[in-house]
């Protein structure tokens, strides 16, 4: 992606583009909170969604103030960006802003694209008011939801469209080795900063990669003799590492 690096770390404090103009920011939105009704230092739209996607959609462009969205609840994000004269998409596009409707109170939700692998998978960016100041999620298709990897999203979310971001001019998926490269990297410059939370989404995406071609009869006839068939929807996950008690159940399996 020509001048795009994704966003896998919390923004670093005083970062303009996260705070609010009565704090010298650039930022419309309101002021963040948690569930101990605080926000981040530093950073003070955060956490919350609306005032987090603001930030990222008018960082990605350089544009020294937020030029694009606003201070309205994320619901109304897709009516307020063809206002403001932008392409929605259909599917998620690098740099853009996911759009949800519904959710709790109606208010919906809005995350911020930052790598796709094929054409069912996304890496974004979020933050979430009165929740996690910031965090990554692997989200999958799904039915069309892109609900699938965000563990907190109900049925009551609707997926609306995306944001297309004008500073973005590619959007050619990266591939899985592209976006460990990214990772590779992230992780060397922030050894300890959201190690784990950073692992769980890498791992997600090995584990959806499809079984080299070597390995399918094999894999198909463990499957057929029921030695390992998979987690509970039935996904054998062929790159996904395998735990030691798997492992016994599968050798017990094999030799009774």
């Amino acid at each position: 992606m020509a001048n795009f690096t994704p966003q896998l770390k919390l923004p670093d404090a005083g970062d303009r583009y996260y705070n609010t103009k009565a704090t010298g920011g650039y930022n419309p939105c309101i002021l963040g909170n948690n569930d101990k009704g605080q926000r981040v230092k530093g950073l003070n739209v955060l956490p919350n969604c609306v005032g987090y996607v603001v930030g990222r959609f008018n960082e990605i462009g350089l544009y020294k103030a937020c030029k694009y969205l606003g201070n309205t609840n994320a619901a109304n994000f897709i009516t307020l960006a063809r206002k403001q004269g932008l392409q929605i998409s259909k599917d998620p596009t690098t740099g853009g802003v996911m759009v949800w409707s519904g959710g709790k109170g109606g208010l919906g939700h809005v995350a911020s694209v930052e790598a796709k692998i094929g054409t069912d998978i996304v890496i974004t960016s979020e933050s979430e008011y009165y929740g996690k100041p910031f965090v990554v999620y692997t989200r999958r298709r799904g039915n069309g939801n892109w609900r699938d990897g965000c563990y907190w999203m109900t049925n009551s979310y609707k997926y609306e469209g995306c944001i297309v971001n004008p500073a973005v001019k590619e959007d050619d998926p990266v591939t899985y080795e592209q976006f460990c490269t990214y990772m590779e990297r992230w992780l060397k410059e922030n050894a300890e900063v959201q190690f784990n939370l950073l692992m769980r989404s890498w791992l997600a995406v090995a584990a959806l990669k499809p079984a080299d071609p070597w390995a399918e009869d094999a894999i198909a006839y463990c499957k057929e003799h029921g030695y390992m068939v998979g987690d509970a929807n039935g996904n054998f996950r062929p790159q996904s590492f395998v735990k030691r008690e798997e492992l016994a159940a599968v050798v017990k399996s094999t030799t009774e």
